[in-house]
């Protein structure tokens, strides 16, 4: 009988323990459910203001559409998913002749003032001195003024990351901490047009060859280190970069009709399409078959989802996603974007590398007497 008794009493601490189990596992799914990221648009108003919030979860992104007699301002800013809703929780207008400025105000995000002059969205930074001082001081960062000379580069207001400036032979390697000169060849080479950066690999063929090439030179862009990439296949130097996927680059050899898959990574590569065979190509995150005569007879790039699109325009404007308005952001005379990296774009003025935030506005960062004659592609930037 104590046996039995015991067996049972076993058995019945053993259910508990599965209905203890099913029934936290239950209340972890529920939290899950209540606050798993999801996408969401949410309409309400707030004093004279009508506000669409939006957030997007692939993207980890707000978009904000803030109106108000027949004027609006529209802003994006990239955060985790807050659980909290409606999270514009007043706002703040100034104006003068020409332009109107909030500064929309949240406990959970950061925000900035925006500004709309001349029925034309542009960055706060760019407003009249008499508006600067009305957004208050808090917005706007003071210039470091103090310079460096490095290699005949004038270097400014340097940012935390890393930059490899062609200087015909190689690449500087340039940041807060470490100047110094990665040699690649003997002679000078002026034309870098098949050169590239694929993740933390700057993939740069070998322009010993005249023609084609069987050997791609590879820096290392967080480490600093060169090393080579020896191959059978030859590879014409009359081809493209249709773009990079992950950790692979795809590139269009025109002469033989071949489009290459190049993992620098792994130092390795592929055919992914011939003339016999169709090619591909990414639209949308997607990928779509294409033939070698379309990719060979016109320039092909990939077409990717961004957050932000920058584009050169009498200035420099942004647009967001989901977002048929643009914003200025620079007045000055952009002659080429450089790189995006998330929200923050590197762009040359005449000389001089530029970056712009929201939060900094537009700072030089660097001056270069060589970007007045070469400038394309001679510029590559590592996040840290």
């Amino acid at each position: 009988m104590a046996k039995q008794a015991k067996k049972k009493n076993k058995i019945k601490q053993r259910r508990r323990r599965i209905a203890l189990a099913i029934l936290i596992l239950f209340f972890i799914m529920i939290i899950y459910f209540l606050f798993r990221a999801k996408n969401y648009e949410k309409e309400y108003q707030k004093d004279d203001y009508k506000i669409k919030e939006k957030f997007d979860k692939q993207l980890k992104s707000y978009t904000f559409e803030i109106t108000k007699e027949n004027i609006t301002w529209h802003f994006i800013t990239d955060h985790k998913y807050i659980h909290k809703k409606k999270l514009i929780e007043k706002i703040e207008y100034f104006e003068n002749d020409k332009t109107k400025c909030i500064i929309p105000i949240s406990a959970k995000l950061k925000t900035y003032p925006q500004c709309i002059q001349n029925d034309e969205l542009i960055d706060y930074h760019l407003v009249e001195e008499e508006l600067i001082r009305q957004l208050g001081s808090q917005y706007f960062n003071e210039i470091n003024q103090e310079k460096e000379n490095y290699e005949k580069i004038t270097l400014r207001n340097l940012d935390q990351n890393t930059y490899y400036i062609w200087n015909y032979k190689g690449f500087y390697k340039i940041n807060q901490k470490t100047k110094e000169n990665i040699p690649i060849f003997s002679k000078d080479i002026y034309d870098i047009t098949n050169v590239t950066k694929v993740k933390e690999y700057i993939v740069i063929p070998d322009y010993n060859e005249a023609y084609y090439f069987n050997k791609f030179y590879l820096i290392n862009t967080k480490k600093g280190n060169l090393s080579t990439w020896e191959f059978d296949e030859s590879i014409y130097f009359d081809g493209y970069y249709l773009g990079s996927e992950k950790n692979s680059l795809f590139y269009v050899d025109k002469k033989m009709k071949i489009e290459w898959e190049i993992l620098p990574k792994r130092k390795k590569m592929r055919k992914v399409g011939t003339e016999k065979n169709m090619g591909k190509i990414l639209k949308n995150d997607g990928w779509e078959k294409i033939s070698l005569t379309k990719l060979t007879t016109d320039i092909h790039h990939f077409e990717k989802e961004e957050t932000y699109h920058y584009e050169i325009d009498n200035g420099l404007y942004v647009t967001y996603i989901d977002c048929e308005a643009r914003k200025k952001i620079s007045n000055k005379k952009v002659k080429e974007i450089v790189a995006t990296i998330g929200s923050k774009v590197y762009y040359l003025v005449g000389d001089s590398l530029y970056y712009y935030t929201e939060e900094t506005g537009e700072v030089e960062l660097m001056t270069y007497f060589e970007w007045n004659f070469n400038y394309q592609n001679m510029i590559f930037i590592e996040e840290n």
